[in-house]
């Protein structure tokens, strides 16, 4: 059975912006798709990955989808690249906080300043 695209893969100047398709990265399935599309996605000839999680689609997320974010962190990192989140509506911003993920992960407001940040 084929899996349904869960990310929309855009590239911005060398940046590759993710934005999710799904409302909710809730179930266990649907999080590991997410997880296996985001790491297909990224280049794998250890340059520096520059990279966007867009979360404006998203209303909701599992602490299986965090634990997720934080291993697709280490990979960014692995390559001295930078990852940052934006388009998170106030009770994901809650989730990141309440986590204190929000010190793991640079959080932008919008897209574009996510964009300029990493230019």
């Amino acid at each position: 059975m084929a899996t349904s695209a869960r990310i929309q893969v855009q590239d911005i100047d060398g940046i590759k912006v993710v934005r999710f398709t799904d409302n909710q990265l809730f179930d266990e399935r649907t999080v590991r798709e997410v997880a296996e599309q985001i790491a297909v996605s990224l280049p794998a000839d250890g340059s520096p990955i520059r990279l966007i999680l867009d979360f404006s689609e998203v209303s909701m997320l599992s602490s299986s989808a965090l634990s997720k974010f934080i291993l697709i962190q280490r990979r960014v990192d692995s390559t001295r690249g930078k990852l940052r989140l934006c388009e998170l509506s106030p009770i994901l911003q809650q989730v990141f906080r309440t986590s204190n993920l929000d010190r793991l992960f640079t959080i932008d407001r919008d897209l574009r300043s996510a964009t300029e940040a990493l230019r």
